[in-house]
């Protein structure tokens, strides 16, 4: 196997590591473990961990080694204020240009999320982790069809930058508890309405949607990473 191809997979470990919360923020990751893991020599490993630092997931500390991020709270505000400024627009074009294959994408998730609210109503205990799992990775799927649509590439590998390290930390949040009902409906509601607006090419709705979206996932992350340090100063 080539070598690019071994460090691509260790970065696909090691993102998913981080993205399932198996490693916390400031969690080191230590070369000779993650080589034996993945099955490869630490080459390939370094690699991934320089691939993971330039996305901002990771943190290379000179002397110290390699860490996940630890985000604060003037980072979570200002990677919002970013994605508010560019995504809305983005979901804007994505009305007028978006393609009947992209539709049909977004049309199967939605269906999807809906089939997990059902799986989960179903459960006396609620989520547990691997449905936490999957539904971030609806909500970064769909997410990223939207830009895509967009057809601009320059808004697209900036915006899908920022969203990579919302992710990071919407996962890192994560308690399975979080998906109460109540929020399961309003996001699946939520996303199904920025579907219908861009099905019937409507700019200005599609970009309201997203804007309103993001300000919503700002006061949620903010209202637990304030909870969170409340709880550790106790």
């Amino acid at each position: 196997m080539a070598t690019h191809s071994l460090s691509e997979k260790a970065y696909l470990h090691i993102r998913e590591r981080v993205f399932s919360g198996e490693f916390a923020p400031g969690s080191q990751l230590v070369n000779r473990t993650l080589a034996a893991e993945v099955g490869t020599s630490f080459i390939p490993v370094r690699e991934a961990i320089s691939r993971l630092a330039s996305e901002g997931i990771v943190e290379q500390v000179a002397g110290a080694g390699a860490f996940v991020k630890q985000f604060d709270r003037q980072e979570i505000s200002e990677i919002y204020d970013v994605r508010e400024l560019f995504e809305p627009f983005a979901a804007g074009e994505a009305a007028r240009l978006i393609t009947t294959h992209e539709l049909s994408e977004l049309k199967s998730i939605l269906s999807d999320w809906e089939s997990l609210e059902t799986r989960i109503a179903k459960k006396k205990r609620g989520a547990n982790e691997g449905d936490l799992d999957q539904w971030l990775a609806f909500n970064e799927r769909f997410h990223e069809i939207v830009i895509t649509a967009s057809r601009n590439r320059i808004l697209s590998r900036f915006t899908s930058g920022m969203q990579v390290l919302s992710q990071c930390f919407a996962a890192h949040r994560g308690s399975p508890k979080l998906l109460s009902p109540e929020l399961i409906r309003r996001t699946i509601d939520s996303h199904r309405s920025l579907y219908e607006a861009l099905e019937n090419r409507k700019s200005e709705v599609a970009a309201a949607i997203v804007r309103e979206q993001l300000e919503q996932g700002r006061l949620a992350i903010l209202q637990f990473f304030d909870q969170a340090r409340s709880n550790s100063s106790k």
